[in-house]
């Protein structure tokens, strides 16, 4: 120590250097043999001191290193040195990162440097998984030294924000001025009061203000660091959020928007459950129900179905609920001032990735409708038990001057017969009105025997051909056939399907008559030529009183298919159709023989 120090000072000296917490010693510039170390050198790298004189500096560095080391020490060549990062290797041969100070010396002769070492391998730990973990993810991660007030910043900030490296402050200043006015104070508030009250974990949510002038949507977490109940550190990461929250706000606007439309909405809307609870209703609903604000909707519903209906409508949901099928009931309800109304209720099931949520549907009120369809039919009803007795006396006339034979003459006789063909529809017309009656009323009746409906048809294309003129009725296929159903039901409904089929091909001259039979079923179909059904009329085409609307108007109630369908349900048949427009329609119905 001598060669460095003056004798007054060397105890002090010796104290300084041997008992320094730091790992000192002196090394030879020329040959960069050690020459002393300190105790804390010794038991920071795990070499003793023996080991330490007897190796160079060179020796404790990574040999990948030992070239960057020559180019400082050439670079030095002595002058003083502040801070110098490099790698040393510890006894258990574990590299360290270190920061070196070193000032040129005199030390017993030799022309030496006295180094202070600095192990920052922690610090270095830190950054590398700072920069790690910057590279992992999209969000901008930072660290802040709440002692310098400094700010790191991951590289991902300026991709997020589109700020450039010199844009970028390292003052917690630059981060801040860049919050939105009306967040600011409540974003540092939530922040200082984490840190001042000592807590770990921050998140805040904010907007931050990007380089092209607009603003992000930042979800915000950080995490403190603390020694001795100081605040040291704080790191975190900075997520944009913004598409996000402009998802969020467009459903929320939409959302709004459904809610004002369902509110205003007439119809009454429900949604329920995976269990069939109802989990929404729009306020139409809940005015039916006498349901206010958000009053619990489950049951309340059923309080207001009639009890005569309750049964049924409940037996339908539920199995509509069980087979994740569409729902469909007409049923009454009372309200709260004891009015009856009648609903047409729809329900659908739906669905998120094929997991089953339950039914959406709607309630609309049908009440005038009903009491016009109930109107309709009692008009219908009369009209039908008017018409039967005048026309049974003209039939009775008719046959009673046919047996008299008084009328000689061949016109009066053609006359004659015009006029029991046109009794016989008219008898038919109304034979139908009263069918359409008794369906509704639920009395039409259905006696099943043993038909040859080979010979059957046969028999009524030779009576119906007399009555279409106009058309030629071809029988293409006669199967023998038996068959149990009611016979004039099968007349009514063969007749009804050729009277149709004549109608609507009014420049057809042929109408296709096909039976064919199998074990287990009969099928039916009937062909002919004309302008066919428009596509968006068919779904249609069986409702009561439904015709056709196009250039072509064809006489008619619209009441013939509407049986058709009617029989052939009651008969547990099929009826269906086939229809291109402009180039004919093709029915059929197909039957069990029951035999």
């Amino acid at each position: 120590m001598d060669g460095i120090v003056n004798q007054g000072v060397e105890p002090f000296f010796k104290i300084l250097f041997y008992q320094n917490p730091q790992p000192m010693w002196f090394f030879d510039t020329v040959t960069l043999r050690f020459l002393e170390v300190n105790d804390a050198a010794t038991k920071h790298y795990g070499y003793s001191r023996e080991a330490f004189l007897s190796m160079t500096v060179r020796d404790i560095r990574p040999e990948e290193d030992l070239e960057r080391f020559e180019e400082v020490r050439r670079a030095l060549n002595g002058a003083n040195t502040m801070q110098r990062p490099f790698r040393h290797i510890k006894g258990d041969g574990a590299i360290i990162h270190v920061q070196l100070i070193s000032y040129p010396v005199a030390y017993e002769g030799y022309n030496a440097r006295l180094v202070m070492v600095h192990d920052v391998t922690e610090q270095e730990l830190l950054i590398e998984r700072f920069n790690l973990i910057s590279k992992a993810t999209h969000d901008a991660i930072w660290d802040w030294n709440l002692e310098s007030d400094e700010v790191l910043w991951s590289k991902s900030f300026t991709q997020m924000f589109g700020y450039t490296a010199s844009d970028i402050e390292s003052s917690s200043k630059f981060w801040s001025a860049r919050i939105h006015p009306d967040d600011r104070d409540r974003v540092m508030s939530s922040i200082y009061e984490v840190i001042n009250t000592q807590e770990k974990n921050w998140t805040g949510q904010y907007r931050f203000l990007r380089a092209d002038g607009s603003y992000a949507y930042i979800l915000d977490r950080g995490y403190t660091l603390f020694k001795d109940g100081k605040a040291l550190r704080m790191v975190g990461s900075m997520m944009d959020t913004s598409e996000q929250v402009e998802l969020l706000q467009a459903r929320l606007d939409t959302e709004a928007r459904l809610h004002t439309l369902t509110s205003a909405s007439p119809t009454a809307l429900w949604m329920s459950d995976h269990d069939g609870a109802i989990i929404y209703a729009n306020q139409k609903w809940k005015d039916w129900c006498d349901v206010q604000g958000n009053e619990d909707l489950r049951g309340q519903w059923s309080r207001i179905i009639h009890p005569d209906d309750l049964e049924m409508v409940v037996d339908r949901f539920t199995k509509a609920h069980i087979n994740r099928v569409e729902y469909n009931v007409d049923y009454r309800i009372i309200l709260k001032d004891g009015s009856l109304h009648w609903l047409t209720s729809t329900g659908l099931p739906r669905y998120q990735e094929d997991e089953f949520l339950g039914f959406v549907g709607s309630c609309t009120d049908i009440t005038r409708q009903k009491y016009l369809e109930l109107q309709k039919d009692e008009f219908i009803s009369t009209v039908s038990h008017e018409l039967k007795t005048p026309i049974t006396s003209i039939k009775a006339y008719e046959q009673l001057i046919s047996r008299l034979k008084t009328v000689d003459d061949p016109k009066a006789v053609s006359f004659l017969g015009r006029m029991r063909l046109q009794i016989s529809r008219l008898d038919a017309l109304v034979q139908d009105l009263l069918d359409i009656s008794r369906i509704e009323s639920g009395k039409l009746t259905f006696n099943a025997t043993e038909l040859e409906m080979d010979v059957l048809l046969a028999d009524l294309v030779s009576d119906l051909q007399l009555v279409f003129t106009s058309h030629r009725l071809v029988i293409t296929k006669n199967q023998p056939c038996k068959i149990n159903a009611d016979r004039n039901r099968t007349i009514q409904l063969i007749t009804n399907l050729i009277d149709n089929a004549v109608k609507y091909s009014p420049l057809g001259n042929e109408i296709f008559i096909n039976l064919v039979c199998d074990e287990a079923y009969l099928t039916f179909s009937i062909q002919d030529f004309g302008r066919g059904i428009p596509r968006e009329q068919q779904p249609y085409i069986f409702d009561r009183f439904y015709q056709v609307n196009d250039v072509y108007k064809a006489p008619g109630l619209g009441i013939g298919l509407y049986l058709c369908k009617e029989i052939v349900k009651h008969l547990d048949g099929k009826i269906w159709f086939e229809s291109e427009p402009g180039e004919g329609t093709t029915f059929y119905f197909k039957l069990l023989r029951n035999i």
